[in-house]
């Protein structure tokens, strides 16, 4: 007959895993464990990496996490793609924006350094923050050590996201920033030849409309694909980073076209919408923003030195 501290233990568990299972913020991917902040508040956050590699050539089974690095979008030293959804309930999220030509400045403050590394508390002993040649903060990596996650929880790195404020002038109601993550388990492997077994992108592709060059694929696509509504199309790619599930850059990926984001709300009550602001029935516009390609290219390698110089690391 177990005694009671077993019995305890067990109901303990079967709650948690019930807890795990029925919570809306259960991480399936590399997501950030609070997505959605208010305008005017310095938050401390983590990047939650919730499993490791995969890929059919193991059947299905984790490769251990060894880093992680993460790009936010800079609109100082690059130009990111932005997209307008005035109308969610036809097109919801990114999918339903469309692209504009106006300057981040329209939208919001700061232009760049929204994301800071955490120095202590996370996983990874070896990190750095990334900067622009201004000195901004464009985000982090972090790494040195494997995790099996098969066996063991969810990877963690610490990082404040600074205050946004959304520009008064405007009628946005939201601003969603994705970024660009490449979780990596085989330190030796390289970009140009690495399969999802070496590493996962969570590769943001601004597929929405207007976007000059779009639609950003695959030369295969994948017409079953869940990640974008309609499958992912045949085209070029967008980053150097998009994420292949083989070495031949023919087949999207794990986290094809599937970003971590930060979404930040408008504060009604300090912040109102200007008087005549129509999208969305009059609740005001949702803005997403992304990071250039070459943003992507120039930030996502690992160099020993936050200004993407030094001894290079991961690429």
């Amino acid at each position: 007959m177990p005694n009671t501290n077993t019995i305890q233990k067990l109901a303990l568990s079967s709650l948690t895993l019930a807890l795990m299972a029925a919570s809306p913020g259960a991480f399936a991917h590399t997501r950030l464990e609070t997505p959605t902040v208010v305008e005017g508040a310095r938050v401390r956050n983590y990047e939650v990496i919730s499993h490791g590699c995969t890929s059919p050539a193991t059947g299905g089974k984790n490769a251990s996490s060894y880093g992680t690095t993460l790009v936010f979008p800079n609109a100082v030293s690059y130009v990111p793609v932005i997209g307008v959804n005035s109308n969610n309930t036809a097109k919801a999220g990114f999918t339903g924006a469309v692209y504009t030509t106006n300057p981040a400045s329209t939208y919001y403050s700061p232009l760049a350094g929204i994301a800071t590394l955490i120095r202590g508390g996370g996983a990874w002993d070896a990190n750095n923050n990334k900067v622009d040649a201004k000195g901004n903060k464009d985000g982090f990596w972090a790494g040195g050590k494997a995790y099996d996650q098969s066996v063991t929880s969810s990877v963690d790195t610490p990082f404040y996201v600074q205050a946004v404020t959304i520009a008064p002038t405007s009628c946005a109601r939201s601003i969603t920033f994705a970024f660009a993550i490449a979780d990596v388990c085989n330190i030796n492997s390289h970009s140009a030849t690495a399969t999802d077994n070496d590493v996962l992108y969570w590769s943001p592709i601004p597929n929405f409309s207007g976007v000059p060059g779009a639609p950003f694929g695959t030369p295969a696509g994948l017409a079953s694909s869940t990640n974008i509504p309609g499958g992912i199309p045949v085209g070029k790619p967008y980053s150097n980073y998009d994420g292949y599930s083989d070495a031949a850059h023919t087949l999207p990926g794990d986290g094809w076209g599937s970003p971590a984001t930060l979404k930040v709300t408008r504060n009604l009550t300090t912040n109102p919408l200007p008087a005549g602001c129509t999208g969305n029935f009059g609740a005001g516009d949702d803005i997403y923003v992304f990071p250039s390609a070459q943003q992507i290219n120039d930030e996502i390698p690992v160099w020993s030195n936050a200004n993407q110089s030094g001894q290079i690391i991961w690429q």
